[in-house]
């Protein structure tokens, strides 16, 4: 019979994971670049820019698609991303029975997001979950290096205390997937809205389409 792993903590994304969010961003995202002069649907930038830090993005758009963005873009951005995340967020169907799961388990868990503390206190917020996640809140700006680098997951896992051979990460992003195996962590590839195929060769060890298989892959059920 197969041992189990030990698993010390689970350290879950943030968007696509715990809140619906990565479409309605990257819509706001594509609305962001079609206005600047390329024309690009929310589709298109959820394909490119999926799991990524957006603050990084304006000078790669502009080489990428020849275009001289505004010096504010990035504030045009936020200010109608935050609008929107604040009217429209939503948790992940589910995700509230894991959390309950693994409380009733002992189980430690927390949160590993690109996104700002402030970003993630507005859909966490939204979405009921703030009040569980408060004080184990990680985000790329805590670190030197964001995801697909190890920093911030080893980051988190160092703080809460977990040995990363003992950690399990819940992510739906390439991106986060291949931070993840580079920690050193075992990795669910949460493919609700993500092709299975790519978060497999991003060296997910499992995959799971619903909170219930997230649920079953963590031994909770």
């Amino acid at each position: 019979m197969t041992k189990k792993p030990v698993v010390r903590g689970v350290i879950f994304d943030c968007d696509g994971v715990l809140v619906d969010t990565e479409r309605l961003s990257n819509r706001i995202l594509a609305e962001q670049i079609t206005r600047a002069g390329h024309p690009m649907t929310t589709e298109e930038s959820i394909r490119r820019y999926k799991g990524g830090r957006i603050r990084t993005l304006p000078p790669l758009i502009e080489a990428e698609f020849n275009l001289k963005l505004p010096d504010d873009w990035l504030d045009q951005f936020f200010a109608r991303q935050f609008a929107a995340l604040e009217a429209e967020t939503q948790a992940i169907p589910g995700v509230s029975d894991v959390v309950d799961q693994l409380i009733a388990k002992g189980t430690g868990f927390c949160v590993a997001s690109q996104a700002s503390v402030a970003k993630m206190r507005i859909t966490l917020g939204r979405s009921g979950l703030w009040d569980r996640v408060e004080g184990r809140i990680f985000s790329a700006d805590m670190v030197e290096r964001p995801k697909p680098f190890p920093d911030l997951f080893l980051h988190a896992a160092d703080t809460m205390g977990w040995p990363a051979r003992q950690v399990t990460v819940i992510e739906d992003s390439t991106t986060g997937v291949r931070a993840a195996v580079a920690a050193g962590m075992r990795v669910i590839g949460f493919c609700r809205d993500t092709n299975p195929d790519e978060l497999r060769a991003a060296g997910a060890s499992d995959l799971a389409q619903d909170m219930a298989g997230v649920s079953v892959l963590l031994g909770l059920l």
